[in-house]
């Protein structure tokens, strides 16, 4: 993406312009990989990045196929679920919210490692 930008500009302009502008892009590559992670962790409640949640509050979590994610992405969403995805992941976990009070229906996650996700939700949940 990066250099079919810098082409254009190099198209338009020339080609000091379109190699500054792919410089700056670049460096600009470390900061979008910080804010673009997804940081998950598990201990009294389930948090990811900002959102959290005690797990007192979730029922059975369940881990997701490439298709079951991209449904559940997609046509099959819940207007009142909250997703915690990335473009470029194509598998997942979903979490039910079991409290009354909290209108969410469940979180969808998304992990290549879902699997290690779920144990760790099953292993600590009261």
């Amino acid at each position: 993406m990066y250099f079919s930008m810098a082409f254009a500009i190099w198209a338009a302009f020339d080609f000091l312009e379109a190699l500054v502008f792919l410089i700056v892009l670049s460096a600009t590559l470390p900061y979008l990989w910080v804010k673009m992670r997804m940081v998950i962790t598990v201990d009294t409640e389930l948090q990811i990045d900002r959102a959290h949640i005690d797990l007192k509050y979730l029922k059975e979590p369940r881990e997701l196929d490439e298709t079951e994610y991209r449904k559940l992405r997609t046509v099959n969403s819940d207007a009142r679920s909250f997703h915690a995805t990335r473009p470029w992941l194509n598998r997942g976990v979903q979490v039910f919210v079991n409290d009354e009070r909290d209108k969410t229906s469940y979180w969808l996650i998304g992990s290549n490692n879902g699997s290690e996700l779920v144990k760790r939700i099953r292993g600590i949940q009261p």
